[in-house]
């Protein structure tokens, strides 16, 4: 027997094979044991985790306090409901919102509506009242979820015949950007029914989803109402939306729920597991613990507007999520509150949370910025505007003033300023309506209904209302006595996109500032800076007499111009009439300004005060507040006389070629009608001619000054000449059956130039201009800031300082890292004796038989004060406008440490309003008062204000101080 043979055969190929494959078999089972066993754990977290992304951690802004430290503005710590979009929690999206939406019912809130379209009716909201801001922001909306490709490629690509929207030139751009503006909401809600599938909540089959694919948007929509309401279906459109905006960020996480109950923060965190793609965060809001006070201050906070996304996106904002200041100091100083983000690194596992942190760099807040605000003086003059707007809009609103009624239901909006004299600091400034700025700081709060009385009120019934309570009546036509009952027409114009307009500011705004927004004539309160140029000019002194017989009068400056009620006051010297506020003797100063140095007497020395400026210049501000104001305020001037005829003038003109009718007829056209209005012609050359006519109108109203100080008009004859060319020219152009009928180009031309000579130049160069604004009426037109701070540079000698809101701004750790020192805006070189003779006339107001006595009767610091009643217009009431009440106040009038400047609008009288400088006086010198005049009992004495550290609802009452403390240690527990 062969034995080598037979152990060969044993060890063949087959055996070789074997041991191959039980040695792999046994390196598998060998790394599987390593895989599971071994580092099972690691490896199941590793598989868990779907990516690393960096997660931005919002910084506190920083606080705003007052000047004695009491905290205005802050930031406290929330809760928010995220849903973060991955692979995994996408397939459940439709479930999880569900789930998520039960779970809030149970706790009383809801998901953040946040989404600017809106249902039932179909209508855009955006936060603003700027027809422009809002066209230009619906446009960018529209195009971030792509209706400009769906028009373009639906409409403007066959009309173009280009493929891409990069390729269309600017008209063919503008084109489709108004296919987008007409884009209508209801068609938006359905493009993006189907734009975001929404189907998909059906849970469709393969083939059911081909059958959604052919479907519109409203189609889809009638599928989803057999399963879902409507509410289910916008919130599903809701969040789809806001993932779509938040990957515009790199962002995967979409904010459910802002400022989320603590409570309910706990129960999400123990429901995790059950909701994929759900987490709870902690988050920094802001707060105002005084809520509506100070608001047009401090501002409000506001999502960053599409049109200026760029613009934050290159200075690090999340656009998706951060919120800027959009008004007052919180605007102002955005760069300085804003403090300054986190960074965290983490890796999230596949439902979008996060397993653990690489890396942080951690939050720094913003600055806070201290106020030269007080308070205690802010709450007073805010009360004390309040209680007078009340009580004169509400409770005593029939007024039988100089043997005629006056109404002053509709003294519905006012303002009020106290100005530090020696620095320009504001200590109070107070502006009625106001707002809660707590509702714009958290999505959500801004709901439909506060939305609709902020930015689109009720105009209509609004004006109804006002027609029957006041018994408006208006002539049938221009001119006549005869009247009917006023309609919403009357009071409200309508815009080209049929939504009325409040022209004549009948309707009380929460978001203006009537403290540095509104323009309005300041009545006789401008009688001070009459007599201030008047003693500086040497037209007058102090104790010029000047016989008051009750009207003024002369061949230059038309009808007699008569004191209140018809009075006279005899023999009158500055500052009896100061006290008085005699219409008399400041119409004759005026004239005597007049004649010695010509229409603009008065502008120069009321711009060197900084009631407007002179229009040659830039335009800029006069005061250098730090928030928005209106800088258009001006006086009077022969310069802006002369723009504002010429504008003014151009509408007269068109309706008075197109009724024929002469200056001097009152009845019937006199000559054949002529068009010169714009029409829209396809025929260039006649839009042109038409055009040429009116700038010719225009020239002939160039008047100069010099011209006008010598009462110079344009020649009749030369104006006719000039038009008459440029009227045959037009007449040329017209269709031969058109041009047979007209009267010839020389008749037109000497109707217009009777109307533009006789009339409209003779307007331009009157002395009655410089004397309607000696009283404060005419074409002044001025805010409450720049008549506060005109009286303080007075009162302190003649400096003009610019006006402040903020002292200083410290760092996080209360270093200070900027101080602001008062600054000199002009020293406008009043001598100490004029100065002198107008605080004795502002005094003598308060004295027995002046306009202020019974207001300021018993107060023992002495002060000075200036009534002022100024007509909005001579037919005012045909509008449902009465006179702006303005009081004026200086105090101690020995040496004049604080300015206060009230207003209310439609409140028919002046010395109405002056309560409300007592009021804030009253608290200026409450440790004063309390020292030395003890047994004085304070007419308004209002409790000091308590903040509030929870949100109050619009309706509900603030929480008591017992509440307030509790919350407010609950607060301090669970803040990091």
């Amino acid at each position: 027997m062969n034995l080598r043979n037979n152990k060969k055969k044993k060890f063949n190929r087959y055996t070789g094979l074997l041991l191959i494959m039980i040695l792999v078999f046994s390196l598998l089972v060998n790394e599987m044991f390593n895989l599971q066993v071994i580092h099972g754990d690691e490896y199941f977290a590793r598989a868990n985790v779907e990516f690393i992304k960096n997660i931005d951690n919002a910084a506190p802004r920083g606080e705003i306090i007052d000047a004695k430290g009491n905290v205005l503005a802050t930031s406290l710590q929330s809760y928010n409901l995220i849903y973060v979009d991955t692979t995994e929690s996408r397939k459940e999206i439709y479930t999880t919102i569900d789930k998520v939406v039960a779970l809030l019912e149970k706790s009383g809130q809801e998901i953040n509506d946040t989404f600017n379209l809106k249902t039932d009716p179909f209508r855009f909201e955006f936060s603003s009242e700027d027809p422009d801001f809002i066209m230009k922001t619906e446009l960018r909306w529209k195009k971030d979820r792509g209706i400009n490709d769906y028009l373009f490629n639906s409409i403007m690509r066959e009309k173009t015949g280009k493929n891409k929207i990069a390729d269309l030139n600017e008209s063919e751009t503008n084109e489709l950007d108004e296919l987008i503006l007409a884009f209508t909401p209801e068609e938006t809600y359905y493009y993006l029914i189907k734009f975001y599938n929404l189907y998909e909540a059906l849970e469709p089959t393969p083939e059911e989803k081909k059958e959604f694919a052919v479907k519109d948007g409203r189609e889809i929509h009638e599928e989803l109402l057999k399963v879902f309401d409507w509410d289910t279906i916008r919130s599903y459109l809701l969040i789809r939306d806001s993932i779509r905006m938040e990957s515009y960020s790199g962002s995967k996480a979409v904010t459910l729920v802002s400022n989320m109950k603590e409570e309910s923060a706990f129960t999400f965190l123990q429901q995790l597991s059950f909701l994929p793609g759900i987490d709870v965060e902690t988050n920094p809001i802001r707060f105002y613990p005084y809520q509506t006070m100070a608001s047009h201050l401090l501002g409000y906070l506001n999502p960053i507007p599409a049109e200026h996304r760029d613009y934050y996106l290159e200075r690090g904002y999340d656009i998706s999520k951060d919120y800027i200041g959009i008004s007052g100091i919180e605007s102002a100083y955005e760069s300085r509150l804003k403090g300054s983000k986190g960074v965290s690194t983490v890796e999230v596992d596949k439902n979008g949370r996060t397993v653990s942190e690489l890396f942080e760099l951690e939050t720094y807040p913003g600055s806070t910025v201290q106020l030269t605000l007080d308070l205690d003086l802010q709450h007073t003059a805010e009360q004390a505007l309040k209680d007078i707007i009340i009580k004169y809009s509400e409770e005593d609103t029939k007024h039988a003033i100089a043997g005629y009624y006056q109404d002053s239901s509709n003294a519905t909006r006012g303002a009020v300023i106290a100005l530090d004299i020696n620095t320009g600091n504001v200590l109070a400034m107070a502006s009625y309506p106001s707002y809660d700025p707590n509702i714009f700081a958290v999505p959500g709060r801004l709901t439909s209904e506060i939305y609709k009385e902020i930015f689109t009120p009720d105009y209509k019934a609004f004006a109804e209302e006002l027609i029957s309570e006041k018994n408006i009546r208006v002539p049938v036509e221009e001119g006549s006595n005869v009247t009917r009952p006023a309609t919403v027409d009357d009071l409200f114009r309508t815009n080209d996109e049929g939504k009325l307009v409040d022209t004549y500011d009948l309707y009380a705004k929460p978001l203006f500032n009537y403290a540095t927004q509104g323009l309005v004539p300041s009545g006789s309160t401008f009688k001070i800076v009459t007599g201030l140029a008047a003693l500086e000019e040497g037209v007058i002194t102090a104790n010029t007499i000047i016989r008051d017989t009750g009207s003024f009068s002369n061949d230059k400056t038309g009808t007699p111009i008569t004191n209140e009620g018809g009075g006279s006051y005899g023999n009158t010297d500055l500052a009896k009439a100061i006290a008085k506020s005699s219409n008399v003797y400041f119409s004759d100063v005026g004239y005597r300004l007049y004649q010695a140095k010509g229409l603009n007497a008065l502008a120069e020395w009321a711009w060197k005060l900084g009631l407007g400026h002179d229009p040659k210049e830039p335009l800029h501000s006069t005061t250098g507040i730090e928030i928005r104001e209106s800088i258009y305020g001006n006086v009077y001037n022969h310069y802006s006389k002369v723009e504002l005829t010429k504008k003014l003038f151009m509408f007269d003109v068109v309706e008075f070629l197109k009724a024929g009718r002469s200056r001097t007829s009152d009845y019937g056209p006199t000559f054949t009608p002529l068009d010169i209005g714009i029409d829209n012609s396809e025929i260039e050359t006649i839009e042109k001619a038409k055009e040429n006519i009116k700038v010719k109108i225009r020239e002939s109203l160039d008047i100069s000054l010099e011209e006008a100080n010598s009462y110079i008009r344009k020649d009749f004859n030369e104006v006719i000449e000039t038009l008459t060319t440029v009227i045959q020219e037009y007449i040329l152009l017209l269709p031969e059956e058109e041009a047979a009928g007209l009267e010839t180009a020389k008749r037109y031309a000497e109707e217009l130039a009777n109307l533009i000579v006789f009339d409209m130049s003779t307007e331009i160069i009157s002395p009655r201009n410089v004397l309607n604004s000696s009283l404060g009426q005419g074409d002044n037109q001025v805010t409450l800031l720049q008549v506060t701070n005109a009286l303080a540079a007075i009162a302190n000698g003649g400096t003009r300082y610019k006006t402040n809101l903020v002292s200083r701004i410290l760092d996080a750790e209360g270093n200070i890292i900027q101080e602001n020192e008062p600054v000199v805006l002009e020293e406008t070189g009043i001598t100490k004796s004029t100065v002198d003779a107008l605080l004795k006339g502002l005094n003598d107001s308060t004295k027995p038989g002046g306009g202020a006595y019974s207001v300021f009767r018993g107060f023992p610091i002495e002060s000075g004060g200036k009534t002022g009643t100024a007509t909005w217009k001579t037919n005012q009431e045909e509008f449902g406008r009465a006179a702006f009440g303005v009081y004026t106040a200086v105090a101690p009038i020995e040496n004049p440490e604080i300015v206060v400047a009230a207003i209310v609008y439609d409140v028919t009288r002046g010395s109405f309003v002056a309560p409300i400088s007592l009021a804030v006086l009253e608290e200026y010198f409450e440790d004063q008062l309390e020292a030395e005049f003890p047994d004085y009992q304070r007419q308004f004495d209002y409790d000091s204000p308590e903040p509030t550290m929870n949100y109050v609802e619009p309706g509900e009452e603030t929480p008591s101080n017992e509440e307030e403390s509790v919350d407010e240690e609950s607060e301090e527990e669970n803040t990091p």
